[in-house]
C-alpha cells in the first residue's frame, strides 16, 4: 500500500524499511514528485508461479481384454498440482485522502514584525514567525498507526543580502531574538524558508524521514529615512 502525502518536500535519500513480522514499513521522500511517502506491506514477499511438467504416456502394446476379469490397472501417474504465489496484501488509496489531512493540520506561520507598520533606516526591526517548534501527528495505513514528529528549522532572507538560520522562531520585545537593521531606505522583501525534518514511529518500529518538508512565507515592509527610536 502506497499513501503520498503531498508536501514540498527536498533532498530526498535511499531509505530502508523496517519489518517487524509480516509488516513492513516506510517513510520516505520523493524529491522528483515533492511528496511523502508512505509504504505499509503485510503478507510475505512475492513467490514464482512454477509448474511441473506433465509425465507423457509411453505407447506400447495393447493387452486383450477379457470381459470376465477386471481391467488393467493404470499406470498414469497423477499430475501435480501447481504451486500457489501468496502475494502480500496490497490496496491502492488516493494521496489526497493523506495529503489534505496533513496539510491541514501541519502549521504554516507568517512573518511578525516589530515595529508592526514601517520600518526606519539604522533602526533594528525585530522578526518572529507563530510557527511553533514541534509537529505531531498519527496516520492510519492498512491497520497500522504510524506516527510522524517533525521539528523545523527556519531560514530568514531579510531582502537586504543579510540571512539567518536557526532553531528558534523569534520572540517579542524586549527578547527579539531575530533582528536585523536595513542601512537604506525603499521596500523590502522578506522570505521565510520552513523546513520539516523529524522521524516515525509504528509500535517498535522507526526510522528517521528522508528529506524535509518546505514551507515558504513572505511579507514585503517599508524602509523609509528617519531617526526615530521605537518604543514597544
Amino acid at each position: 500500500m502506497v499513501i503520498a502525502v503531498v508536501l514540498v518536500f527536498m533532498g530526498s535519500n535511499a531509505s530502508v524499511a523496517q519489518c517487524e513480522g509480516n509488516t513492513c514499513i516506510d517513510v520516505s521522500a520523493d524529491q522528483d514528485n515533492n511528496q511523502v511517502v508512505i509504504t505499509v506491506q503485510k503478507g510475505k514477499s512475492r513467490s514464482s508461479s512454477t509448474r511441473a511438467p506433465q509425465p507423457v504416456a509411453t505407447p506400447g502394446l495393447k493387452k486383450p481384454w477379457i470381459p470376465w476379469l477386471p481391467g488393467p490397472a493404470s499406470t498414469a501417474k497423477p499430475r501435480p498440482r501447481p504451486t500457489i504465489t501468496v502475494r502480500p496484501k496490497v490496496k491502492i488509496i488516493s494521496g489526497s485522502q493523506i495529503s489534505d489531512q496533513v496539510k491541514s493540520l501541519l502549521p504554516k506561520g507568517g512573518i511578525i514584525t516589530q515595529p508592526l507598520g514601517d520600518a526606519l533606516v539604522q533602526q533594528p526591526i525585530n522578526f518572529m514567525t507563530n510557527t511553533p517548534q514541534i509537529f505531531t501527528t498519527v496516520i492510519i495505513v492498512l491497520g497500522v498507526p504510524i506516527t510522524i514528529h517533525l521539528t523545523p528549522i527556519f531560514e530568514w532572507d531579510f531582502g537586504d543580502g543579510n540571512k539567518s538560520t536557526t532553531k528558534l522562531p523569534g520572540a517579542p520585545y524586549p527578547l527579539a531574538l531575530i533582528k536585523n537593521t536595513y542601512k537604506t531606505s525603499g521596500e523590502k522583501n522578506v522570505l521565510l524558508t520552513t523546513r520539516w525534518s523529524g522521524f516515525w514511529r509504528a509500535g517498535t518500529l522507526g526510522a528517521p524521514i528522508n528529506g524535509s518538508i518546505t514551507q515558504k512565507a513572505q511579507k514585503r515592509i517599508m524602509v523609509r529615512p528617519g531617526a526615530i527610536t521605537y518604543r514597544p
